[in-house]
């Protein structure tokens, strides 16, 4: 697969030039170590991307725009994924696969058991880290689309956050399996490493969450959501089993 970068904001038109952003530039040409001629592929976040050869000059790189598409890689469910704030290196990890699996929103909150804590000073800084990690990760696995990042203060903003009409708070204490098939969006909410305390639960289910559990084991913070997407995506036909 020829190198992607992603290029937001831009128009592409088949025999005109678009510009790679000084960042993709300094990655092309000094981290892969591109050369004129190679093919490579832009994209602006939205679903659109294009491709052709590589150039560089002075001011920057740009590719000759031979080719305009609409990857067919998105997932026909739209899945949330509500992350409790977990230790950082987990974070990124949790973020990368996230995106992998074709998550369509994310959003970062803290919770009662988050032993992680991030003051107003250092939340920019990593906003702006985790953004490049789900750019990364888009880079690598073909999606056109990024998908949306916020940070809430707290569970309470998180749940109300969400925009989907079927919302669930994983569990272990949890009775019942979630209901995936015939959805168009989802929302799933997991927490720490300590998992959610009984009050959250509540409150989440106050707010017309339910509580769901998926599967026999207990499942890492950084496995809960992930698995929960994925079976929403092959419930919906996004990754068919014969």
């Amino acid at each position: 697969m020829a190198p992607r970068f992603y290029t937001p904001d831009t128009r592409f038109e088949v025999g005109s030039p678009a510009a790679l952003t000084q960042k993709a530039r300094h990655h092309a040409g000094r981290v892969l170590r591109m050369v004129a001629g190679e093919t490579a592929v832009l994209f602006d976040g939205k679903g659109t991307q294009a491709s052709g050869p590589i150039s560089f000059d002075e001011q920057g790189a740009s590719i000759l725009v031979e080719e305009v598409s609409t990857p067919a890689v998105e997932s026909p469910v739209q899945t949330i994924l509500l992350q409790s704030l977990v230790a950082l290196e987990k974070m990124d990890w949790i973020l990368e696969k996230a995106v992998e699996t074709g998550v369509a929103q994310i959003i970062v909150f803290p919770s009662e058991r988050s032993v992680v804590k991030l003051p107003a000073e250092r939340l920019a800084k990593r906003l702006a880290h985790w953004q490049d990690v789900i750019v990364s990760a888009c880079e690598q696995c073909g999606r056109s689309v990024v998908p949306a990042l916020a940070f809430q203060k707290n569970l309470e903003a998180a749940l109300g956050s969400a925009d989907a009409p079927v919302r669930y708070i994983l569990s272990p204490g949890g009775s019942q399996a979630p209901k995936l098939t015939e959805l168009q969006a989802v929302a799933f909410a997991v927490g720490p490493e300590g998992g959610f305390s009984a009050q959250e639960i509540s409150l989440a289910c106050s707010l017309g969450w339910q509580p769901a559990l998926i599967g026999p084991r207990v499942l890492r913070t950084e496995t809960a959501g992930l698995v929960a997407i994925t079976l929403a995506n092959a419930a919906s036909g996004d990754m068919p089993f014969r």
